[in-house]
């Protein structure tokens, strides 16, 4: 059975989200993470395209990515390709490193960019990771709320200064939107509903790891 076309058009925004091979690592210390951050940046170079959020877990990463003028599956599949070659080489693994095709999400309204910036932040820590979004290194949400420099990994910093735009997400809170995007993702008000909506897009289950 031929695979369903993806939709696209120039300025397309979607959710993406890959999974390793049977749950298995796709990052298994930081030089994968730093590897695969670098290499998001190195395609971006060559076929221009907007981060607007990202975080890498261990067995997948999350990320919002707004096309220009080269199709999601070109993009995707440079990322993918290189990473999974490099990891393989490093790790003297052989096979596929991913579970199939990624997943892809077209967003196309403002409130499901702002709940799938807040639930890819938030990843680790409904995966019960860390205790709150700050204290996890391999995500852009640091980039949103705070100064970077405090990171201890200052070439997570630099990487995620290069890769990610904030202006977008954050042009949606009109006074002191650092704040209120923090008060957005951290607040106690209830996003059930919506977080509910993206795992089932995304395939995730209610440990917050892909199927």
């Amino acid at each position: 059975m031929a695979r369903k076309k993806r939709v696209w058009y120039p300025g397309a925004i979607y959710h993406v989200m890959s999974r390793g091979n049977r749950r298995m690592e796709i990052f298994k210390d930081h030089m994968d993470y730093l590897y695969f951050l670098e290499q998001i940046i190195s395609v971006k170079e060559r076929f221009p395209f907007k981060i607007h959020s990202v975080c890498l877990m261990t067995n997948h990463f999350h990320m919002v990515i707004e096309t220009e003028k080269v199709e999601l599956w070109k993009i995707m599949q440079k990322i993918l390709s290189v990473y999974a070659e490099e990891y393989n080489h490093r790790h003297h693994y052989t096979g596929h490193l991913y579970e199939g095709r990624y997943t892809a999400c077209l967003i196309e309204d403002e409130t499901y960019f702002l709940e799938a910036s807040r639930y890819i932040h938030l990843n680790p820590v409904k995966a019960k990771m860390v205790r709150g979004p700050l204290d996890y290194e391999y995500s852009s949400y640091k980039l949103f709320v705070s100064d970077y420099d405090e990171t201890p990994e200052r070439k997570i910093s630099l990487l995620m200064e290069r890769l990610v735009d904030t202006n977008r997400v954050l042009s949606c809170f009109k006074n002191n939107p650092r704040e209120q995007y923090r008060m957005f993702v951290e607040g106690k008000i209830s996003h059930t509903e919506q977080e509910m909506l993206i795992q089932k897009d995304m395939k995730e289950d209610d440990m917050w790891l892909p199927w």
